[in-house]
């Protein structure tokens, strides 16, 4: 066997251990501001006088959803569709970094970490027609609780509301005014409030719910700018009915947002004033879109046909094969993109990408194997007509934004990668290294891609494997749900909200964890993580917990990608977020 004494991944790795902080990067700043700028200089543009703007906006879907309800959504691409219709409470904004409001004006935290008061916009109404108060809310609170200390089912919010050992984090409700909900900890949660950015925490009107309220709901009725008018059924090489979900534009709701921030103190009833120890998360709500800019029509096109995101964009809009956004652009891609004269766009990475080991396989159960493994893949290859130049190699679990990648431990003793594998007992087997088909995901423009590099990798070092190509709906995201995934896999993890626990959480605690790893602490320690007041000792008690994880190998952090939109030429502006909570009402179109 070939020896191998220096290791791949010290020569491949791009350090970002000095990003500290939690905030946008300069390049979000200024990408929001440019689009602005871009939106701005083509407004002052008149249009032709025979020529009215475009109403109708299509996006190229990664995935066909599987269920329509955003507690139980886990791709991308349904909670880029359930975020139009039921958005949550609170988003992230872009420019800032702050907490903003979407359906709630302030959310506040009294001084224990044990009470949180959510004040809904007054006046919002649900696609249905009916209120949203604090009645609503609460229904949606102990629906959220249900699911999450249900352990029958996994759902995208398992980690939220309960610990590990499925104990309710909700005691009681108490609703001082009609759009005041107070919410009762049995426990000190000073991290809760970012949580309600989380995409699974979509506010539904109680009418959606099914008899049996933890059921994924069929009719999904939100508060948002959208409604649902028509759902995609299939995939088609074309546009279609069947492989289209379309939605429509409620001008009621961009009603209510300008009502709501026109409203005088003296015009309304006063809701109940916080405590004065309490510490505000949100006090503004964001602002309405213009009516007549925002597009009437959503269209997400669900297909299957190979061709390219430059002809896809590039095609007269009236075409089957139009459209006006493809997210998930490789390198290559983008080039050809560039060539057409269109733009694109750049996300600062808040994705992961891992390499999943199965434990029970007779050579992956040792950390010697392991070792070997991950000492002979250098990231700098897998770089290479796959991610923007702004893809760094991962230092840990969770994104280099948040602040808490801790300092990089040593992986491995000096021995070379032969005298690895003869310590695992490794005689030349091949073992299986899954991924995904038939889905474009930001993190993972080309899994295929990815794969194969891996292997060939690999190969040089005498690991043998071979690809064992999965269907993304039907056999790869359920298997990796059930834990099921055999040998070696490849599979990412988007940041749904700016909190270390978010991505640590769903690998390694709750009922249903991504991966089993042999520290048996972990949830018990990400659990007490929630109750520490001070960010910055909460910051710490995440880094060293990463510490400890990367030094056992329950699987391995490979990159941090950044992800790549591109924008057809009548798409004047776009509301991009690292976070992917982008409110399409704010798209303007020629």
């Amino acid at each position: 066997m070939q020896s191998n004494t220096h290791s791949h991944r010290d020569r491949g790795r791009i350090s970002r251990e000095t990003l500290d902080n939690a905030g946008p990067s300069r390049r979000t700043v200024l990408g929001w501001g440019l689009m602005t700028l871009m939106a701005a200089g083509c407004a002052r543009v008149p249009s032709a006088p025979d020529k009215q703007s475009r109403t109708e906006l299509s996006l190229l879907a990664s995935a066909l959803p599987t269920v329509w309800d955003p507690a139980f959504i886990h791709d991308v691409s349904g909670q880029q569709i359930l975020q139009q219709v039921c958005p949550p409470l609170l988003s992230i904004d872009s420019s800032t970094g702050n907490l903003t409001g979407i359906l709630a004006s302030s959310a506040s935290l009294n001084k224990a970490g044990t009470r949180l008061r959510v004040t809904l916009a007054k006046g919002l109404t649900f696609s249905d027609g009916t209120k949203l108060d604090a009645d609503a809310l609460k229904a949606n609170f102990e629906r959220w609780q249900n699911i999450a200390t249900t352990p029958s089912k996994p759902s995208a919010i398992d980690t939220l509301l309960a610990d590990s050992a499925s104990h309710p984090l909700i005691e009681r409700y108490e609703t001082p005014a009609h759009n005041v909900l107070d919410v009762h900890f049995t426990r000190p949660c000073f991290a809760f409030p970012e949580a309600l950015t989380h995409p699974g925490l979509g506010v539904l009107s109680p009418a959606s719910f099914r008899t049996k309220a933890t059921d994924p709901v069929t009719e999904t009725i939100g508060a948002g700018a959208y409604r649902i008018e028509n759902k995609a059924t299939t995939t088609a090489a074309q546009r279609e009915t069947s492989n289209t979900t379309k939605l429509k534009l409620r001008l009621e709701f961009i009603d209510e947002r300008v009502a709501t921030s026109s409203e005088s103190p003296s015009s309304t009833t006063p809701a109940p004033s916080a405590d004065a120890n309490d510490t505000m998360a949100s006090s503004t709500l964001r602002a309405a879109p213009e009516k007549d800019q925002a597009p009437r029509t959503v269209s997400f096109i669900h297909t299957s046909a190979k061709i390219s995101p430059a002809k896809w964009l590039t095609s007269d809009h009236s075409s089957a094969t139009h459209t006006d956004i493809v997210d998930a652009i490789s390198i290559k891609e983008q080039k050809e993109v560039a060539q057409a004269g269109l733009r694109t766009l750049h996300r600062d990475p808040h994705s992961v990408v891992f390499l999943g080991f199965n434990h029970d396989d007779e050579h992956l159960r040792h950390r010697a194997m392991r070792q070997a493994i991950v000492h002979n893949i250098d990231e700098r290859e897998l770089l290479k007509d796959h991610y923007p130049e702004s893809t760094l190699s991962a230092n840990g679990f969770t994104p280099a934004s948040l602040g808490v990648q801790p300092e990089r431990p040593v992986l491995r003793e000096e021995k070379p990668t032969e005298e690895l594998l003869e310590a695992a007992g490794y005689t030349g087997q091949s073992i299986p290294l899954a991924y995904p088909t038939g889905v474009r995901l930001p993190y993972m423009p080309r899994p295929e891609a990815t794969a194969q590099n891996i292997r060939e990798q690999l190969a040089k070092a005498n690991i043998t494997t071979h690809l064992k190509p999965m269907r993304w709906d039907t056999e790869f995201l359920p298997a990796l749900l059930k834990g099921e995934h055999t040998g070696l896999w490849i599979f990412g993890l988007h940041g749904l909200y700016r909190s270390p626990h978010d991505m640590l959480a769903r690998l390694f605690s709750g009922a249903h964890p991504l991966c089993n790893a042999r520290l048996t602490d972990i949830p018990q320690r990400l659990d007490a993580a929630l109750g520490i007041e001070s960010p910055t000792e909460r910051r710490e008690t995440y880094k060293r917990i990463q510490k400890d994880l990367l030094t056992d190998l329950p699987l391995y952090p490979l990159i941090l990608p950044a992800s790549t939109i591109a924008l057809s030429r009548d798409v004047t502006s776009y509301p991009l977020s690292p976070y992917l909570e982008e409110p399409l009402e704010y798209v303007t179109l020629k």
